[in-house]
Parts: C-alpha cells; sequence; structure tokens
C-alpha cells in the first residue's frame, strides 16, 4: 500500500514538474566520480579530521516509512569512531517545525557539525540555518542530498485540487503522517517566494558555509540494459516533457544558486538513502562527498603507507 501511495505521489510530480531557479556553483561531478573509486581518499589522517566533528543526518518526508533510511551511513560512521545523529525531525510536518528540532541538534553539539539531509530535510535544514545566522559558524560542511529546495509539484497536486480528490490528498497526507501546513510549505509556489524573500541570507548560507548539492538522473543505460527503479513511470513521464529527473525531483530543483554540486546518472531518488532497484553503493557515495564538501580541511593531508604509490 506504502508504495502504491508513493507512486501515486510519484505520477503527480511527473504530471506537474515545473522550472527551478539555475545553478551557478561549480561543477565537481569529475572530482565526485575520482573520489568514489578511489579507495585511497579518505585514509587515517582524513578520518581523523572527521572524528572532530558530529555529523547531524537530516531526513527527508517519507523517512517514517522504512527504518533503512541513512541506515547504512549510520553504521559506517560509527565504523570509523565518527560522532553521529539522526535528527529527530516530525517528517510530515512543516518546515517551520522541523527547522527548529535541526537547529537544536545543530546547537547542542559538542563538536563542529558537518549536515547531510536529503530531500525535504535539505529544506529542513536550509530553514534551521536562515533562522538562527548563529549556527553557521558551527556548521564546517554540507551535503544536500536531491533538496527540495525549489519546492514539489507533488504538493501542489495535494493542494489545488486539479488533479487528485481533496479527499484522497487528504487520504494521502494522513496516511504518511503529513500535514496541510507541511504541503503548503512545499509548494513549487511558496518555495520560490521563500527563496526570493531571504535570498540575501540564503546566498549568505552558499557563501559562508562548505556545501555540495547532489543531484541524480535516471538516463542512460547501464552495460546496455535500461536502468531498474520503482520510479519509471514518473521518470519517464517527466523525461518526455524534456524533464531530467531522478524519478520524483528534476535536477535543477535540488541546487540553490552558487551551490557547487555533482550530477549522477543512472541514480534514483530512493539509492542515496535506502536500498533501491539498481545497487548503489552509499557509503562510497558519502566518503566522496565528504571530500568534496570538507576540501578545504582535507587538503594536503598525508596518505596512508600502503596507498603510496597506488594513486
Amino acid at each position: 500500500m506504502a508504495e502504491r501511495l508513493l507512486l501515486t505521489l510519484a505520477i503527480a510530480l511527473s504530471m506537474a514538474a515545473g522550472s527551478a531557479e539555475a545553478a551557478d556553483g561549480r561543477d565537481l561531478t569529475q572530482a565526485y566520480l575520482d573520489g568514489y573509486v578511489d579507495d585511497c581518499a579518505l585514509g587515517a589522517a582524513q578520518i581523523n579530521v572527521l572524528r572532530q566533528h558530529q555529523v547531524v543526518l537530516v531526513p527527508g518526508y517519507f523517512s517514517n516509512l522504512d527504518p533503512a533510511y541513512f541506515a547504512e551511513q549510520l553504521r559506517w560512521f560509527a565504523s570509523i569512531g565518527v560522532d553521529r545523529e539522526k535528527a529527530a525531525i516530525q517528517p510530515g510536518q512543516s518546515v517551520a517545525i522541523n527547522a527548529k528540532i535541526v537547529a537544536a541538534a545543530i546547537r547542542k553539539s559538542q563538536r563542529p557539525v558537518i549536515l547531510i539531509s536529503h530531500s525535504k530535510g535539505s529544506v529542513d535544514a536550509l530553514e534551521a540555518l536562515r533562522a538562527e545566522p548563529s549556527l553557521h559558524g558551527k556548521v564546517r560542511g554540507w551535503i544536500s542530498l536531491q533538496g527540495a529546495f525549489f519546492g514539489s509539484p507533488v504538493a501542489d497536486m495535494l493542494l489545488d485540487g486539479s488533479t487528485l480528490d481533496p479527499l484522497l490528498a487528504l487520504a494521502i497526507l494522513g496516511f504518511i503522517g503529513g500535514s496541510v501546513e507541511s504541503a503548503q510549505g512545499l509548494t513549487t509556489g511558496a518555495s520560490r517566494v521563500y527563496y526570493r524573500d531571504h535570498k540575501t541570507a540564503i546566498d549568505a548560507i552558499v557563501r559562508g558555509i562548505p556545501a555540495i548539492a547532489f543531484t541524480s538522473t535516471l538516463d542512460g543505460t547501464r552495460n546496455g540494459a535500461r536502468i531498474k527503479t520503482q520510479l519509471e513511470i514518473p521518470h519517464e513521464l517527466m523525461k518526455r516533457r524534456g524533464i531530467r529527473s531522478d524519478g520524483l525531483v528534476p535536477v535543477d530543483a535540488a541546487v540553490l544558486p552558487g551551490m557547487n554540486f555533482v550530477t549522477v546518472a543512472g541514480v534514483d531518488h530512493i539509492a542515496p538513502v535506502m536500498p533501491a532497484a539498481e545497487r548503489f553503493d552509499r557509503i562510497r557515495m558519502t566518503r566522496s562527498l565528504l571530500l568534496l564538501a570538507l576540501e578545504s580541511q582535507l587538503r594536503n593531508l598525508p596518505t596512508d603507507a600502503a596507498c603510496k604509490g597506488k594513486r
């Protein structure tokens, strides 16, 4: 039943996906790909730097539907001795409510913070940083995975009554534990107004906090076969309209203007945070993105002795 409702939402997204603000940050895709395959890139010296931080992971809207959400990343950070916390957000609640929870998690940390957020979690994190500028100096890096910065046409469909029956829309919101306020905050119109009204503050966040936006598409094939995904229908519908997406979020919606970014093919909206139809190495992804987000801190650190001469 959960998959059916998610598919309904995904189809709604594909039918209404609109344009978003253009990104003008640096495209770091090649650096990401190099780090993804480099087993020597994150050695003892780099891990020691990570241990001086606390990682705060901010899940997205549907994180209450699957306990595997961020589970691999949490286990990996534990295995290398890095302090970590999955922010106790209320997945179906508004950005205003969850932003306070994210801000509290940052504030109470005894160490500098690395943020890793996904989907609506990136919007919650952005509002936390906008509302409390005093937190900026404590956040030393931010990885945004497929963030819904410029809203979701799913929210438009849930609220405007043009495609979904209002009673069905309320039933979907109730099933996923959501509120009307949370959906209103994610409409494309409200998101653009939010960006317009807070552009100066958002630009300061992007300039002041080392950040990387991870975006992905389902374009192309792998070994001659189509890429497997549970989001094939919405992806195909968006593709027919010329929209590149991860099956749920158009690429351009996931990057704030000025934010550095990577765009990877063959990865859907599910794969970065939990098992998906196509195999994907979430730990290699996380490791490579950390190298980019913390590049100024990790630059020129020594390589493990066992790796010398192998790179």
